[in-house]
């Protein structure tokens, strides 16, 4: 397992998040660009949880942008997929295949229409993110999901 990265002495600790209703995430190392390092994270929201959108103005955003955008016009949300690592941008048809087959599982998960899930990725541009590393881990970190998971998804994204 990797060693925790360096903590600045102007860090101040995280303060206690309370409890949103209807949230549910958690953050899991899926191996996106280093072993052992967090950077995947899942929140989940409940049935009827809307959702709008504000996008960049680049004239090339990234698949995951793309996706948000062909996916807002139904306005409902049951899923938020986040990667860190690899920014899935200038990756042409891979990036797309990767968008889709990532909402496809985080869908699968959450019981819902991959058009319910959202993307959002950061990280190393030009590379082809490998959709297995996140979709073989979001069934278990869907299991491990809570309703106090704000510190873990601070962490991985």
């Amino acid at each position: 397992m990797a060693q925790p990265l360096p903590v600045s002495p102007l860090a101040r600790p995280m303060p206690e998040l309370g409890i949103v209703r209807g949230v549910r995430l958690g953050a899991a190392a899926a191996g996106i660009r280093y072993k052992g390092r967090t950077d995947l994270v899942l929140a989940e929201f409940t049935p009827g949880t809307t959702v709008a959108g504000v996008f960049t103005q680049s004239k090339c955003p990234g698949a995951p942008v793309d996706w948000c955008r062909a996916v807002l016009p139904t306005g409902q949300a049951r899923a938020l997929v986040v990667n860190a690592g690899n920014a899935n941008v200038f990756t042409g048809r891979a990036g797309r295949q990767t968008c889709a087959a990532t909402a496809q599982a985080a869908a699968e998960v959450a019981g819902c229409t991959p058009e319910e899930v959202y993307l959002a990725s950061t990280g190393v541009i030009g590379e082809i993110l490998p959709a297995e590393r996140i979709t073989t881990t979001l069934p278990a970190l869907h299991a491990a999901l809570s309703d106090t998971g704000w510190d873990a998804a601070a962490r991985g994204s």
